[in-house]
């Protein structure tokens, strides 16, 4: 039985952020697998990530306040401004993996850069799952606390 390959179309990358992740996992999934994408697709599979990834850390305010306590919220904020940062970092380093390969473009080479497009896809998919969470929690924090009318409670 041949193994799986990822069906992927590296020269249609979606332009929803989550959809991107999901299409750049597969991206680097095929890399590791040695399929024969050329050196230019590569390249722009690898801007593509770039620029979204840029372009979510540079318009995602900043959560950092009153990030004392250890509850969740504080938590989520934490790791949420923690990752943008990261994230930047991790992106020089999918550009060394690249470069790695422009000098020497063999399928090793090739796999590296792939694991490592595998790492950077599997923790932004964490990182929106955090968000998300975030979201809700802020969304919970903001609502108004019902409060009983003394009026109608009489016992």
């Amino acid at each position: 039985m041949p193994f799986p390959r990822p069906a992927v179309d590296i020269s249609r990358a979606p332009t929803d952020f989550d959809a991107l992740i999901d299409w750049f996992e597969l991206v680097s999934y095929a890399l590791v697998l040695l399929e024969e994408f050329s050196l230019t697709e590569i390249r722009c599979a690898v801007a593509r990530i770039e620029a979204a990834v840029l372009a979510h850390v540079s318009s995602s305010p900043t959560t950092r306040r009153d990030l004392a306590g250890g509850n969740r919220l504080s938590e989520l904020r934490k790791v949420v401004d923690a990752d943008h940062v990261w994230f930047r970092i991790s992106l020089e380093q999918l550009r060394w993996f690249l470069s790695v390969v422009e000098r020497d473009d063999h399928g090793g080479n090739r796999q590296a850069l792939g694991q490592y497009g595998r790492l950077l896809g599997e923790s932004l998919r964490r990182h929106r799952r955090d968000e998300l969470e975030l979201s809700a929690e802020l969304e919970k924090e903001s609502r108004p606390v019902p409060t009983r009318d003394p009026a109608r409670n009489s016992n």
